[in-house]
């Protein structure tokens, strides 16, 4: 009855010996290869696209010059200078805008040679856009100063034409006007303000 009982003992104690990390590990591979292969399918939806944002309503274009009629007003004088209204007529059949001064000289003839130096800006006014319906016209005024055409212009000529560009555009508006101008390329004799709306 004794030996049977070492004999146990024995047993039991190299049992204790083995590692806890080996059962673990027999007792994890037999709990995968127990368990039977499984495959799961995700399937995701894609979220939907937010809906496009519905175009805005599009405004008038800009003013073309074949879109309008240039008139140059008759002058008035005061202290050496001479005004001159300068109207821009929108005669296309639908609504267009304009932004800006526009370029304005004198010139030999319509597509002629330029005649001195072009207008300068005026800083009295500020751009804004003006927005004009068939029919409707802008202003602007050319300032053209006697005084220095007078007493500072070296080659004094006469002019025959005024060539105005409206704001944004590479096509020029001819008009007749006749009065005295300079030659000279380096003296800026007038000035033009912004194109503005009115009656």
């Amino acid at each position: 009855m004794r030996a049977p009982a070492v004999m146990g003992w024995r047993i039991v104690a190299v049992c204790s010996l083995i590692p806890v990390t080996f059962l673990a590990a027999a007792c994890g591979s037999v709990g995968r290869t127990g368990a039977p292969g499984k495959t799961i399918t995700v399937t995701t939806t894609p979220s939907s696209p937010a809906p496009a944002a519905p175009a805005a309503s599009a405004g008038p274009s800009q003013c073309l010059t074949a879109d309008l009629r240039l008139t140059v007003g008759a002058g008035n004088g005061a202290a050496g200078t001479i005004y001159y209204p300068l109207d821009l007529t929108n005669a296309s059949g639908s609504t267009c805008t304009m932004y800006g001064y526009p370029g304005v000289a004198f010139v030999s003839s319509p597509g002629g040679s330029q005649v001195g130096a072009a207008a300068g800006r005026s800083s009295s006014t500020s751009p804004a856009l003006i927005t004009l319906v068939t029919g409707a016209t802008a202003h602007a005024t050319l300032a053209v100063s006697d005084v220095l055409i007078g007493n500072n212009c070296l080659h004094h000529v006469q002019t025959s034409f005024l060539q105005v560009y409206p704001p944004g555009q590479y096509s020029p508006l001819f008009a007749p006007l006749s009065r005295p101008g300079c030659a000279d390329q380096s003296l800026i004799t007038m000035n033009v303000d912004t194109i503005s709306s009115g009656p």
